[in-house]
């Protein structure tokens, strides 16, 4: 039987595709990050509650990078931490557009959640949005007790490009010399700058949220240089080596031009060592986690996620 969106996921097309809203790539950058955020909206309205929200910036160099801080009600005075960083395809979305998402695996979890507002593309290219991650994360260990954190107790998440992110952070702080995060959650992600997969032919047409076309869009803004898409930062999936990292959660979406970039990584994560959950979420498309208000799967793997980390951090 062909996959289908499940009827939850049918209704958010339809409302999408109501909307009549013109693909990303049709903007100029700087118009589309900021509609990105007027968009995603509705989706934030209503967000949970926690206890805590606070704005703070780190500093870094070469320079101060934003982060938002939520405490979930019950929390410990110091515990472990999910450090997220937002997906966007390094070019969209924010802190903003990632609320809910932050505040419902922050309850989900009971831990902390510290969102990461990384630098964008293309007016900040590979490596600059990677560079703020590692340094957010070196940052964020270094003066854990400023956010309630225990250094020892810390891991990465992100979806799509923030997957990706997390993953080339991973890889980094492995060559860098630390420091040593528990696990990762790696949800959605683009691996590698290959539009020729199956899942691109299957879902990249343009009716299931994200296309080809927007993909390639955001790979020529971060990557311009399609020489350097082959470096395992940029593209983990020409990693030569992947052991060495934690245990990491990888999901991907059925209906999902990018499924097949985690169908390839799960393996090579597998052959170097590296314990990995993966789970294969049917009937939904990319960016479904955004959805808690109209699907039900959103926070069912926002739970899903939040068990993971909550197993190997507590």
């Amino acid at each position: 039987m062909a996959a289908a969106p499940v009827p939850e996921m049918a209704e958010i097309l339809k409302l999408v595709a109501e909307q009549g809203l013109p693909p990303w790539e049709n903007y100029p950058h700087a118009e589309a990050r900021r509609l990105s955020i007027e968009r995603n909206a509705y989706w934030n309205e209503g967000n949970p509650p926690v206890a805590r929200v606070e704005d703070l910036l780190l500093d870094t160099v070469p320079r101060r990078v934003p982060v938002r801080l939520y405490v979930p009600e019950g929390a410990p005075a110091t515990g472990p931490a999910i450090i997220y960083l937002h997906g966007g395809g390094w070019v969209i979305c924010s802190l903003d557009t990632h609320d809910g998402v932050c505040r419902r695996l922050a309850n989900a979890s009971g831990m902390r959640v510290i969102s990461v507002d990384y630098v964008m593309a293309p007016e900040h290219p590979f490596p600059e949005p990677l560079d703020d991650c590692v340094n957010a994360v070196k940052a964020i260990h270094a003066e854990a007790w400023r956010f309630g954190a225990d250094p020892e107790r810390l891991a990465v998440a992100g979806d799509s490009a923030g997957a990706n992110l997390s993953l080339a952070v991973l890889l980094r702080l492995r060559d860098e010399g630390g420091p040593k995060l528990k696990a990762g959650a790696l949800i959605y992600g683009v691996y590698a700058d290959d539009h020729g997969t199956q899942s691109h032919r299957d879902w990249g047409g343009g009716d299931y949220l994200l296309s080809t076309a927007t993909m390639e869009w955001f790979w020529d803004a971060y990557v311009p240089d399609r020489a350097g898409r082959t470096d395992p930062y940029a593209a983990p999936l020409h990693a030569r080596d992947l052991s060495g990292l934690p245990s990491l959660y990888l999901s991907a979406a059925e209906l999902d031009p990018l499924k097949d970039d985690t169908v390839a990584i799960v393996p090579k994560l597998e052959a170097a060592g590296v314990p990995v959950d993966y789970h294969l979420w049917e009937g939904v498309t990319h960016a479904c986690i955004m959805f808690s208000r109209m699907l039900p799967q959103a926070d069912e793997q926002i739970a899903e996620i939040a068990a993971f980390l909550k197993e190997r951090l507590v």
